[in-house]
């Protein structure tokens, strides 16, 4: 920048209100603001919905389960040598039997198809869905349950009601039909991950009570195994892993969906393309204000000619001051981005539908690499836009300046 391009880019910074209050650079700014503050608000909020989710399906739900290669029970005999042949891993966070089966759940004339799990911590480690019990207590005894939240609001319960829950015996077949086994439970605990089809459908209950309700004295369904946070993304590896070493009547199934999480990954970048035509329409006003600007200086420009300043120099000189501009702008963008946001996640007027969604509360996510990479794109994309109408000074001639003020 020589002593010239530094004068008059002083000048700008010292007195801009004259420059900004003319309706194409005022038009030009908001664009660009608008452009980015749009783009970098659908980016931080996909970003914070694909954490969610991921949190979600990788923190709230088994990561691998090994079942029966038939669907049978698995006998406690290979619940242990299964859990003595995994228990040297190092991936592994715990490893717990479960025994589930479906039940119709029903309070009065309301009822609903449920899934009831009881895990064995005295054969297994721990259980993960402590954590998640937002509503009174964890600890369960017999005849206690926890229920999910939605599944509670959907039957009109409560903490203290009671639910009746329904089986149907395939070992108590009368000449009427099946006969259902009945039990009434006690809601100690409700639960809420955040994941809209677990929170409707899971019941959690001892395991003395699954075996009264399911009739099976022994065995459990599958041995449901979490790995540690920093492993969780090489699940359908270790599944193939555990294929290998456990017995042939195993199989090892990987529970989370993986392929939902790179479909919302390809989501959100899909939408940051299509978002950033916003930014380019902002960059077709930068030309537009640039040759405005062109036409309104153009005594300036005569006179530098006729001084004899370079045409680079001209050019510098112009593009300095849009360049500052639009830079200043962008910034501003990302910081309406993150403004509206923060709105967005905090607002009480529209919530996410989980049964459309997956999980029911929308999050905010900052990634530093977007925002970068925003900023990046939308500079190059200002740049080469500034320069595109600074050639016509290249062109101009002085005589036809001064001749035509």
């Amino acid at each position: 920048m020589n002593p010239a391009e530094k004068l008059f880019l002083e000048r700008y910074i010292q007195a801009p209100k004259k420059h900004l209050w003319r309706f194409s650079f005022l038009f030009m700014v908001l664009g660009i603001v608008i452009s980015v503050g749009i783009l970098s608000t659908a980016l931080n909020l996909f970003e914070g919905y694909e954490h969610g989710l991921k949190s979600v399906l990788l923190d709230s739900f088994a990561h691998i389960r090994i079942e029966h290669i038939n669907g049978k029970l698995l006998p406690d005999t290979l619940i242990s040598s299964t859990l003595q042949e995994l228990n040297s891993r190092p991936e592994i966070d715990s490893a717990t039997p479960l025994l589930t089966t479906n039940l119709m759940a029903s309070n009065g004339t309301k009822a609903r198809g449920t899934i009831f799990n009881a895990y064995d911590v005295n054969i297994g480690s721990k259980v993960n869905y402590a954590k998640y019990v937002k509503e009174g207590t964890a600890q369960l005894d017999k005849g206690n349950i926890i229920v999910g939240t939605y599944l509670a609001k959907e039957l009109g319960l409560s903490l203290g009601d009671t639910l009746k829950v329904f089986y149907p015996r395939l070992d108590k077949i009368t000449p009427l039909g099946m006969y259902p086994v009945e039990t009434p439970l006690i809601i100690t605990g409700i639960y809420h991950s955040g994941f809209y089809e677990y929170d409707r459908t899971l019941i959690i209950g001892t395991l003395e009570d699954a075996r009264i309700l399911s009739g099976a004295k022994d065995g459990f369904s599958c041995l449901e195994i979490r790995l540690k946070n920093n492993y969780a993304d090489d699940i359908n590896l270790y599944a193939e892993e555990y294929d290998k070493i456990i017995d042939s009547n195993l199989v090892a199934l990987p529970t989370t969906n993986t392929t939902l999480l790179r479909l919302v990954k390809m989501q959100k970048w899909l939408i940051f393309i299509v978002f950033f035509f916003l930014v380019i329409i902002a960059g077709i006003n930068i030309i537009s204000g640039i040759s405005t600007q062109i036409y309104d200086k153009k005594n300036e420009i005569a006179v530098l000619k006729a001084l004899g300043a370079p045409k680079s120099t001209i050019r510098h000189i112009l593009g300095y001051q849009v360049t500052l501009l639009c830079l200043i702008s962008i910034i501003l963008g990302l910081i309406l981005g993150f403004i509206a946001s923060w709105l967005i996640v905090h607002q009480n007027i529209y919530q996410l539908k989980g049964e459309v969604y997956f999980i029911d509360k929308l999050a905010l996510y900052i990634a530093p690499l977007n925002q970068i990479l925003i900023f990046i794109l939308a500079f190059i994309l200002v740049f080469l836009c500034v320069q595109i109408p600074l050639r016509k000074i290249d062109k101009m001639q002085v005589i036809d300046l001064l001749r035509n003020p």
